[in-house]
């Protein structure tokens, strides 16, 4: 976007839902929120934090006990209500035995219409989402701003990028 008209038009609209966001700002790590987000590149975010791996292999009984705990969840009933059909249980995507292992469940999320939502990483820091995950960079972002990009009304990680060198800019 070299164009500077239109680099500023887009950065006016980020600035915009900056502004007119009302909604409480989601802060799934418990991160210290500051007004600024401090200058950072959360671009090498991914290579910075193991990523999750090929869905975690369970034994016997305990994909049972995982099977019948995620069936009984209202995600997975509001899933299916949504889509009309069960949830891929074995993307790559996403790590749901992990995310079970370690006592996760699904939140709603204020900013999708209060939707059941995973987190993207575990108690640990241990990322539970995959590169490939179209929302991974959202985690990325809240580790190295103590912002969420929704309540910024930012929808990809482009807009995020335009976003930090704005406001590295304009330091």
């Amino acid at each position: 976007m070299a164009d500077p008209l239109m680099k500023e038009l887009a950065y006016g609209a980020i600035l915009q839902n900056f502004a007119m966001a009302n909604k409480p700002v989601a802060n799934p790590l418990n991160m210290a929120l500051s007004p600024e987000p401090p200058i950072v590149n959360f671009q090498s975010g991914l290579d910075a934090v193991p990523s999750a791996q090929p869905t975690t292999v369970l034994g016997q009984n305990e994909e049972q006990q995982f099977q019948n705990w995620i069936r009984s969840t209202d995600w997975f009933k509001e899933f299916v209500q949504e889509y009309n059909e069960e949830p891929d249980l074995n993307i790559d995507e996403y790590d749901y035995r992990a995310a079970w292992k370690a006592g996760i469940s699904p939140e709603r999320d204020p900013y999708d219409n209060n939707r059941y939502h995973w987190p993207s990483s575990d108690q640990t820091g241990k990322m539970l989402k995959s590169e490939e995950h179209p929302t991974a960079w959202k985690e990325f972002f809240m580790r190295d701003t103590g912002l969420n990009p929704d309540a910024l009304g930012l929808q990809n990680k482009q807009e995020a990028d335009l976003y930090l060198e704005m406001i590295q800019q304009d330091r």
